[in-house]
């Protein structure tokens, strides 16, 4: 009965997979630095304990973050410039930019990122306006179609990070949701945690 169940919240969520943008942010306004790597691991707390993913990012320049985003059934590319860019104490600012793809469908985002180091502790702020796409497609349950659709949504995601080292840290926050959000009605907050390691 365990696997039935399971099986059946596996293909629910395959459904509505394509109806949201990576619910992680971990974003803090500082860049990793040219030729820095970082890697991060999300997953969530509470109602969301399922859901999870990975990141891969690298400096491009002093300023400028590439990476890759993976979370249940998302794949996609991000960008993160830092207007200011503190490595140590202080306050940190940068724009965020993503997009990627579904099962069933394509998200972009866009923010801004604040954040401010305080020795083993940095607060950060993440407001992004995400827009998704996704295709008619059929629910396996029903039979029925869902009509493909277009919506946005704004979701402003509030962390800390705990640095256990200067390249090692613990990342936990909660993210709300504001706007339509299509067949999947959001309702926050959502609690995230996860490591993040520098190197």
């Amino acid at each position: 009965m365990k696997k039935l169940i399971a099986l059946f919240l596996f293909f629910s969520l395959l459904v509505l997979s394509g109806c949201v943008a990576p619910f992680s942010s971990n974003f803090t306004g500082r860049s990793l630095g040219k030729g820095k790597i970082g890697l991060e691991g999300a997953r969530g707390l509470g109602e969301v304990k399922s859901w999870g993913g990975l990141k891969l990012a690298y400096g491009m320049t002093s300023n400028l973050d590439i990476g890759l985003q993976i979370e249940l059934l998302t794949l996609g590319l991000f960008g993160k410039y830092s207007f200011r860019n503190t490595m140590e104490n202080d306050f940190s600012s940068a724009a965020l930019f993503g997009l990627g793809a579904t099962v069933n469908g394509m998200y972009v985002y866009t923010g801004p990122v604040l954040s401010y180091k305080m020795d083993f502790f940095e607060p950060y702020f993440v407001g992004r306006y995400n827009y998704v796409h996704y295709s008619e497609t059929e629910d396996i349950w029903s039979g029925e179609t869902i009509e493909a659709g277009n919506y946005s949504y704004f979701q402003f995601t509030f962390g800390s990070i705990f640095w256990i080292s200067r390249n090692a840290g613990l990342n936990f926050e909660l993210s709300t949701f504001s706007g339509a959000t299509g067949i999947l009605e959001l309702e926050g907050p959502i609690f995230m945690g996860g490591l993040k390691y520098r190197f």
